[in-house]
């Protein structure tokens, strides 16, 4: 079932243009827990470190289509 999982190079590059924008959004909202009074920069640093952590395991783990 997980031997037929593969992507191209345009989902390639789809990928590390996620991973690049949720790990910057990640650190930008990690540098804003001092300045928000609310937890609200903590949910969204989970989301975007997830997300982020999410396209480099697939980028790094799953092969690409020759």
């Amino acid at each position: 079932m997980l031997s037929n999982i593969s992507y191209t190079s345009l989902e390639g590059v789809f990928f590390l243009v996620l991973m690049i924008f949720f790990g910057k959004a990640f650190r930008e909202n990690w540098k804003m827990k001092n300045t928000v009074v609310s937890n609200s920069w903590l949910f969204k640093s989970w989301v975007f470190g997830l997300l982020s952590s999410i396209s480099f395991f697939i980028i790094v783990l799953v092969p690409m289509k020759n």
